[in-house]
């Protein structure tokens, strides 16, 4: 477990670290963004994108996190699959990922609740966009895991945890854990759910990198998206038979040799006088 909290924090460090340059003149920063599109779908899976300020306000925002992630991205730009204006309400949403169903979307920074396309962001912040699939009930439900990144060797195993959010009948947010998801690799189901803490144990064999999302055949989910990136677990050194052979420095077994000499010599001179 010391192993997986420390990769993950490598990872995440990394990732801090390898736009500083760009952070020193307050003009551009990394965001990860997540889009799901009109069918629920993955349409951009935690993806760092250099946001700029594109309206021109002072301060980097929702907003531009957005359009630069469709500029940086989406076939044919910005131009092509992102809209925002002025509403009543303020800077509305009106086209994410070249759809437009008029109001039917939601966007979460930090996996809370944005109160509009303006507010601020910042280096590394987590920003989650979605088209709801139910017009009617509104009933899609954000989740995310307690992770955003996960780094971990071949073999070693790793926990997540799944969960919703809700809201009360005063709109308070409330956060539950979402039972019996499906967990998907790279898109693709495997034989793994979340149980009923919303909690999920995986590992890897291979090294490689992958996107861990999930479904739901009970609610409508908006889909998760965790990078996992998995390293080659290093061999443990072979341990080496041990060398007698004595060694600079290694004194105790040079005084055993010299007295063993000095005994034969004076063997061998007893001899020569007992002769004589």
């Amino acid at each position: 477990m010391k192993k997986f909290l420390t990769l993950t924090m490598m990872l995440l460090l990394l990732c801090g670290l390898s736009c500083s340059v760009a952070l020193a003149d307050g003009t551009e920063i990394d965001a990860i963004v997540t889009i799901a599109d009109q069918n629920g779908k993955l349409a951009l899976s935690a993806e760092f994108i250099k946001v700029t300020d594109i309206d021109g306000d002072g301060k980097l925002t929702v907003n531009d996190a957005l359009y630069c992630a469709h500029e940086q991205k989406f076939s044919g730009g910005a131009a092509a699959g992102y809209l925002s204006e002025m509403t009543e309400y303020g800077l509305s949403l009106k086209k994410l990922w070249g759809f437009d169903n008029g109001t039917g979307y939601g966007y979460y920074v930090n996996n809370a609740a944005a109160m509009s396309l303006a507010d601020e962001i910042h280096q590394g912040d987590y920003i989650n966009a979605f088209i709801y699939t139910d017009t009617t009930g509104w009933s899609d439900a954000y989740c995310y895991f307690d992770a955003g990144a996960v780094g971990a060797y071949t073999g070693d195993s790793f926990d997540l945890k799944l969960t919703a959010v809700g809201f009360d009948e005063s709109y308070n947010t409330v956060l539950k854990p979402v039972e019996g998801a499906t967990i998907l690799v790279d898109g693709q189901a495997i034989d793994t759910t979340t149980d009923k803490d919303g909690k999920v144990t995986l590992s890897f064999d291979k090294k490689g990198f992958h996107i861990i999302s999930a479904k739901s055949d009970s609610m409508i989910l908006v889909p998760p998206a965790c990078r996992v990136d998995i390293m080659e677990k290093e061999e443990p050194p072979v341990d080496k038979p041990a060398d007698d052979t004595p060694k600079t420095g290694d004194t105790a077994q040079l005084a055993i040799i010299a007295i063993i000499a000095v005994a034969a010599l004076a063997g061998i001179v007893l001899v020569k006088r007992s002769r004589a």
